[in-house]
């Protein structure tokens, strides 16, 4: 089973935080998802809650690792984990859907391509990869810093980086030249050093489930009705544009603050000693993969219509064209649920076998070198 020093409430938290990325995808890819100008729809209000619901995971996964690196001595060998990982995917998965006749050969051999795939981290073939790598490697810096600095001077220091990142950010109706939404290092740099700032100093005021969950559920809800109220303002205000767009991206207060919350319910949680942890803690190594293989950058594009053609065989009823008019509310969900479930279950399946094979000519290679 999986790593018995791994907590699995945090386990757990960190496959919920990667179904809530690949549903985040899903409702882009739609094309469903309310945007100024467009109809207002059940479809498209649904679309907002699950866009709402699941806009705090990459603040999660990050704040996971702020929580647990932060008191580590730092290795080469995490770094180097998820660089062979990355390699992985980005290396063999063009020949193989070139194999298939996904891609041609000439495409596959294209020498900017072949540079981007070996190359994944310099080229940003996966944004998430190349600023979570560099973050990793500064990590040493954060963690002296968190370890020096009295806990006055660490609030002090994070309320001037949230009011740099964060909070100006969300209340201004035009974008900053420096803000890239959350798609970048300083705003992991941010979500690193509250990780580390929970773990060390805790949060008395939010010390129970019911609490972090209450502070989740508000932010979540206040994401929702602030979109909801801009989107049709920016249709007729064009100056709002930009705006509506703000209670979606990474580094928004509602996300921020709800990411907390969501991480603060799962750090009180207890995940009782028994085959739900031992599977949870079996899987959980694997969903990084999900991302890793679902936003390859040859699958990206495609996997939409690949999961509507799969499920698409049981009737007209689970393909959801993107931008298609008419889609009811229940049906949306529905096709949300299963389509995110199946790419997630194939993701997560694929890495777990990945994971073994490695750990089978990692085992071969040791009594090898013991001989």
């Amino acid at each position: 089973m999986g790593k018995p020093g791994r907590q699995a409430n945090f386990e757990l938290l960190r496959i919920i935080a990667m179904f809530m990325v690949v549903i985040l995808h899903w409702n882009t890819n739609s094309g469903l998802l309310l945007d100024v100008g467009s109809p207002v729809t059940g479809a498209g209000v649904w679309s907002l809650v699950t866009e709402s619901v699941c806009i705090v995971a990459v603040n999660v996964y990050v704040l996971i690792s702020g929580y647990f690196l932060s008191s580590c001595t730092f290795s080469f060998r995490r770094v180097a984990q998820v660089l062979v990982q990355t390699l992985f995917y980005t290396v063999l998965i063009p020949p193989v859907l070139a194999l298939v006749g996904v891609l041609s050969w000439s495409e596959v051999l294209n020498p900017y391509h072949i540079w981007n795939s070996i190359f994944p981290v310099q080229s940003g073939h996966y944004w998430f990869v190349s600023a979570y790598v560099v973050l990793c490697l500064l990590s040493p810096f954060f963690n002296a810093g968190l370890e020096t600095l009295s806990q006055k001077r660490m609030q002090q220091l994070l309320a001037a980086l949230l009011l740099f990142f964060c909070i100006g950010k969300s209340f201004s109706p035009l974008q900053f030249a420096l803000d890239r939404f959350g798609y970048d290092l300083g705003w992991f740099a941010v979500l690193y050093l509250t990780g580390g700032y929970l773990k060390k100093y805790g949060m008395p005021r939010l010390d129970s489930f019911p609490k972090n969950i209450a502070l989740y559920a508000g932010c979540t809800l206040g994401t929702f009705l602030l979109e909801l109220l801009l989107l049709p303002l920016a249709g007729r205000l064009t100056g709002l544009t930009y705006y509506a767009s703000v209670p979606f991206h990474y580094n928004a207060l509602f996300a921020y603050l709800a990411a907390v919350g969501l991480f603060g319910a799962f750090a009180v949680l207890k995940v009782k000693e028994g085959r739900l942890a031992d599977m949870v803690r079996f899987w959980s190594p694997a969903v990084f993969g999900v991302y890793l293989i679902h936003q390859q950058t040859d699958i990206a594009q495609r996997w939409f219509a690949w999961v509507n053609a799969l499920t698409g065989r049981l009737g007209d009823f689970w393909n959801i064209v993107p931008g298609e008019t008419g889609v009811t509310a229940g049906r949306m969900l529905l096709v949300l649920l299963v389509q995110s479930v199946t790419v997630f279950v194939v993701c997560i399946g694929i890495e777990r076998l990945r994971l073994c094979v490695f750990d089978r000519i990692g085992k071969s290679c040791g009594r090898f070198a013991a001989k």
